[in-house]
């Protein structure tokens, strides 16, 4: 059975996530020089923070590229002369409604073209403003809850972590958005990220044992 866009890419997201996850926790043991024990209890609270954030950022990004198309329809002017028309005589009788007349003639032709203020506005509202927002607070509000925290605690963690992550974010995800934004489809673009993401992903591993 083949699955949507929205399900492979959500799965494949996860499963870099869960492998993030195991690569930060060897890492951690390696770094106090002891023995590696799986934490089932963090790999399974960061498998659920996955299975929630890939469908959130899915139709995030689905929503950035209905706002801010990273293609337009632009009209170009061509020219020819009645030697291409052996070549171009279909296209070119359906532009002028019949043959055109003998000389040089310029016909009106659509072509697709990158948009690329709206790229810059996609790739400024992901990484730099709403997009590192939502995703540093659903992070620290999902793992708090997972851990049993009350409110007043997770207000904390928002008010003292969610900056210097973000700040951090600002190291990795501004070059990794612009290529995800520009050249990848939407509907793999959570995958792309997740890979390019996956020493973040271990970062926040780390940030997630120390909640």
């Amino acid at each position: 059975m083949k699955l949507s866009p929205f399900a492979s890419s959500c799965l494949l997201a996860l499963l870099i996530d869960c492998c993030s996850n195991i690569i930060a926790q060897r890492l951690k043991a390696y770094k106090l020089d002891v023995p590696f024990v799986f934490d089932r209890v963090l790999f399974f609270q960061f498998l659920v923070m996955g299975a929630i954030g890939g469908p959130v950022n899915f139709h995030w990004q689905s929503w950035l590229e209905r706002t801010f198309p990273g293609w337009k329809t632009v009209g170009r002017k061509r020219e020819f002369t009645t030697l291409d028309t052996e070549e171009k005589g279909v296209s070119l009788a359906i532009q002028y409604e019949g043959s055109p007349g003998p000389g040089l003639h310029t016909y009106k032709e659509e072509v697709r073209v990158r948009n690329w203020w709206n790229i810059f506005c996609k790739w400024f509202t992901d990484c730099i403003t709403m997009g590192a927002l939502l995703n540093t607070t659903l992070f620290l509000v999902v793992m708090g809850v997972l851990k049993g925290k009350p409110w007043p605690q997770i207000g904390f963690d928002l008010r003292t972590e969610m900056w210097p992550i973000i700040w951090d974010s600002y190291k990795v995800w501004p070059v990794a958005n612009f290529f995800s934004t520009t050249y990848c489809p939407v509907e793999r673009r959570i995958v792309f990220l997740s890979c390019c993401g996956l020493l973040w992903n271990i970062y926040l591993s780390l940030v997630a044992a120390r909640l």
